[in-house]
């Protein structure tokens, strides 16, 4: 399991990271806050290289990463999304909640953004983004 947070940037040293990486890995991407094109760029040949000879799985991708995924359609190389962040709003509490959403949860909901519900109130939670938001999972098809 590897886990990254912050950006994903020129800064970044991801090339020393996936130097170290041998085997199946799962990424858990949620606390990813920022990516821009030059983190795209470098991202992309080293997850593909990782993908193509082991098993990766990607779970809680951030919001950064999946706005990234609705438009580089090899963001992933050929890995697996499994789950991503999404946001959502409870309009009893008044607050922003960003939730995990599986795959699964979009295929059982294709015409509507999965059900959340307030951990505060119980309340059932907005969805806050465009209707379009899960369209990396669809286009992907795994």
């Amino acid at each position: 399991m590897v886990s990254l947070s912050g950006a994903i940037d020129e800064n970044s040293n991801l090339e020393s990271l996936f130097a170290r990486l041998v085997g199946d890995t799962v990424f858990n991407l949620a606390a990813v806050e920022r990516v821009n094109s030059m983190g795209v760029h470098r991202w992309i040949p080293l997850i593909t290289r990782l993908s193509a000879k082991h098993r990766i799985e990607l779970v809680d991708i951030s919001y950064a990463l999946v706005q990234n995924a609705n438009v580089v359609a090899n963001m992933f190389g050929s890995g697996v999304v499994r789950s991503c962040m999404a946001p959502y709003f409870c309009s009893t509490c008044k607050t922003n909640v960003v939730t995990s959403v599986t795959r699964e949860e979009v295929a059982a909901s294709p015409d509507a953004p999965p059900t959340k519900h307030c951990a505060r109130c119980k309340n059932e939670l907005e969805f806050d983004e465009l209707d379009s938001y899960f369209a990396f999972f669809k286009l992907r098809g795994r």
